[in-house]
């Protein structure tokens, strides 16, 4: 009898442990579960991976450009898989989904992003989170489907600038990093106007219309041979005219050195975006989630827990103080002139201020968040680089321009008259810019040479 009752007894436990195990297995698979799903739109497998109780607030991560993919989100996976409803994936093209020769642009991205809304949240509304290439799918998302987001939450964005000012900034950034490795700050001037002439002759090089290069499959074949260059290729051809239409509450987020994706952008997308809140974070660079991962925490529970205000820029009144900087350089900060006149000046930075006329004569100067004009002509600029973001230019005549290169992004121009007038030759990069002036009224988004006696 012994004998009988023990063996009941082991059989019993077999299956309570049987029972359990399956019950753990239950368990875990609500809590994490990976898995492959063939997606229609470029017709590819893409990894998922879906961590946390499905019936808690969703999240989807959207990772960049790189071979680490979805990874990259594992840490913020762990803080929150308690709270929320996590869905991470590898972008077609990256990690451990396919890889072929196919258009990953950010609208292609983003169209698959939605069919994975469809098939695992019901279009049911979520927390949208991208980072870098990421950011930019994000992005386009909220302008095609933003009635499904709660929130957004944008970290070092790529996408936005037209592609010769990006061009433009990396360039710069390789400059700079060899400045500082070799402290020879003395070739500053020379090293500027190098690559200015070399960023001038890759523009010439490379086709005009660079978005064709990635529709085209037999090019993609013979140039674009990675899924890596082809995504690169459409980050910086993709088209942003809808941006302004976002009204969904939005986090941006910055790494205050980001060498990659320039912190212009932050700016850009604060100004242009109607609910959007940036936050910059100091000394930190492109990857904020790994390099500064206590602040990224910080903003991920805000942006999850705290409504996002948004703050209009406020500046100091109009006084009438007329000022002349010869030879300047560093941070101008919430300055307010009449009249101010820059002249012999490199790298001089002027930001959160309120000018009525500004002059610019043989100068390199960055306009950044600010207001100029009045009355007269807001901007005259004679053999000068002016770079201006996330602006408003408002006056009679706006800016009159000889002998310079303008790069305008985010910037609003208006004017009764003229926008802008070109005296002699002219170049000018226009990254989502708003003119309303006597003779047009129109979104612009290239670059152009401007002739003699041109004008907008």
């Amino acid at each position: 009898m012994k004998i009988v009752y023990m063996q009941r007894e082991i059989l019993l436990l077999n299956y309570k442990i049987k029972y359990v195990f399956i019950l753990l297995l239950c368990f875990s698979t609500l809590l994490a579960e990976e898995f492959y799903i063939q997606e229609p739109i470029l017709n590819s497998q893409v990894y998922i991976n879906i961590v946390g109780d499905e019936e808690k607030e969703p999240i989807i991560f959207v990772h960049g450009l790189g071979d680490e993919a979805s990874t990259i989100w594992q840490e913020s996976i762990e803080k929150l898989k308690n709270e929320y409803y996590i869905i991470t994936f590898d972008l077609p093209g990256f990690g451990k989904s396919s890889k072929e020769n196919v258009e990953y642009t950010p609208e292609k991205y983003a169209q698959v992003l939605d069919f994975l809304v469809s098939k695992f949240l019901n279009n049911r509304e979520f927390y949208l989170v991208g980072h870098s290439m990421g950011g930019a799918i994000s992005l386009k998302y909220a302008t095609m489907y933003q009635d499904k987001i709660k929130k957004l939450f944008i970290i070092d964005s790529a996408g936005v600038l037209h592609k010769d000012a990006y061009g433009e900034f990396m360039l710069k950034a390789q400059i700079n990093k060899i400045v500082d490795e070799n402290n020879k700050s003395g070739l500053n001037s020379q090293i500027s106007q190098f690559a200015s002439n070399i960023t001038s002759s890759i523009t010439t090089i490379l086709p005009k219309d660079l978005s064709g290069m990635v529709r085209d499959e037999t090019i993609r074949k013979k140039i674009l041979n990675t899924p890596n260059s082809i995504a690169a290729l459409g980050l910086i051809t993709e088209n942003w005219f809808d941006i302004y239409k976002i009204k969904t509450p939005t986090m941006i987020l910055w790494g205050e050195n980001d060498n990659i994706t320039p912190l212009r952008t932050g700016y850009i997308l604060n100004y242009l975006l109607e609910n959007s809140k940036l936050y910059i974070i100091k000394n930190s660079g492109h990857v904020p989630i790994i390099e500064s991962k206590d602040e990224y925490f910080n903003y991920l529970n805000i942006f999850l827990t705290q409504d996002i205000v948004k703050e209009e820029t406020t500046f100091k009144p109009m006084n009438n103080i007329n000022r002349e900087l010869n030879n300047n350089k560093g941070l101008l900060k919430n300055c307010s002139y009449k009249y101010l006149k820059i002249v012999n000046s490199n790298n001089l930075y002027l930001q959160n201020c309120n000018i009525e006329k500004l002059v610019v004569e043989n100068s390199n100067i960055y306009i950044i968040d600010s207001q100029i004009g009045g009355n007269d002509t807001a901007i005259t600029s004679y053999n000068s680089q002016i770079n201006i973001t996330s602006s408003i230019i408002k006056s009679d005549n706006g800016i009159r321009i000889s002998a310079s290169k303008l790069d305008l992004a985010g910037v609003k121009i208006e004017s009764k008259n003229r926008a802008i007038i070109s005296e002699s030759e002219n170049e000018i990069i226009f990254s989502l810019v708003t003119i309303k002036s006597g003779i047009t009224s129109k979104i612009f988004h290239k670059k152009e040479s401007m002739k003699h006696k041109q004008e907008y």
